[in-house]
């Protein structure tokens, strides 16, 4: 069932991709990837053992998922989140990016590339950066004429009046094909889009009134360009992902964490309290 996905999406993603594409697409077919965004829940122990963990709209996973992910969850450690100098329980908000990648003689194998561990908050928790208003970026004309359709992950640093201070596109995923240069290109329009109207943005800081000692907090902007579609939940998506990119100010991620782990449309705080010490699959 999984070589049957894979095939079929990349035969879908050939036909998605324009006439000016269909030479060069096949020279970077062998870096795509099948890639799927499980989320769910952990409850962490004092010593840092898993004791619990849920998986959100389980019925809508592959068979395989599931396996994978009931499998590897509870062999998961953290290391011991300390409140107030003493260890803690605690629950942790989850995000998995899983692939799929050719194993040979047909088969596949699934594993879970990265990780995501954060707070059950509300976009409107007064105790951190929430966004008053951001406005798209529009759709550079160029990219969208051929059909170029991506991801930037944008790591955002915000002034004490919630003015950007500074941007940097962390990471671009593209889920259209192209020669290796059509696809230079097309990340370049998509950054350069997003970059152009960050520079507008206003947030609103946490309510408390405090000030990190940088004198600035640090928030990731995920930006889909997808003609409107966005990736479906429990279905494996085509992408091709960038380079990672990390600017002088931004602040070390635990080994696990990717950004392509964060859902678009929100805004998510850069760094976490917890840390996961298990090596991922993949």
């Amino acid at each position: 069932m999984v070589r049957r996905r894979f095939v079929v999406l990349l035969a879908l993603l050939a036909l998605c991709v324009p006439p000016a594409f269909a030479q060069t697409a096949r020279q970077m077919r062998s870096e795509v990837e099948a890639s799927m965004l499980v989320t769910g829940t952990v409850d962490i122990e004092r010593d840092g053992r898993v004791s619990a963990h849920a998986i959100d709209q389980e019925d809508k996973l592959p068979p395989q998922v599931v396996s994978l992910v009931r499998r590897f969850v509870p062999e998961m450690r953290f290391e011991p989140l300390l409140v107030d100098g003493a260890p803690a329980l605690a629950r942790a908000k989850m995000s998995l990016r899983l692939v799929a990648t050719p194993a040979g003689e047909g088969q596949m194998t699934i594993a879970i590339r990265s990780a995501h561990f954060g707070d059950e908050t509300s976009t409107n928790d007064p105790g951190r950066v929430r966004s008053t208003k951001l406005r798209p970026p529009r759709y550079p004309s160029n990219v969208a004429a051929i059909g170029g359709k991506g991801t930037v992950y944008l790591l955002v640093q915000v002034a004490p009046d919630g003015s950007v201070r500074d941007a940097v596109a962390e990471q671009v995923n593209l889920t259209a094909l192209g020669s290796a240069r059509q696809m230079a290109s097309i990340r370049e329009a998509l950054t350069n889009a997003s970059l152009g109207v960050a520079k507008g943005w206003r947030f609103e800081p946490p309510a408390d009134g405090t000030v990190p000692d940088s004198g600035y907090w640090i928030v990731r902007v995920p930006i889909d360009f997808s003609f409107g579609e966005r990736e479906r939940y429990g279905q494996w998506t085509g992408y091709h992902p960038g380079p990672r990119s990390k600017p002088a100010w931004a602040q070390p991620d635990p080994p696990s964490f990717s950004p392509d782990t964060l859902m678009a449309g929100g805004v998510h705080p850069a760094q976490t309290r917890f840390r996961l010490l298990t090596p991922l699959e993949g």
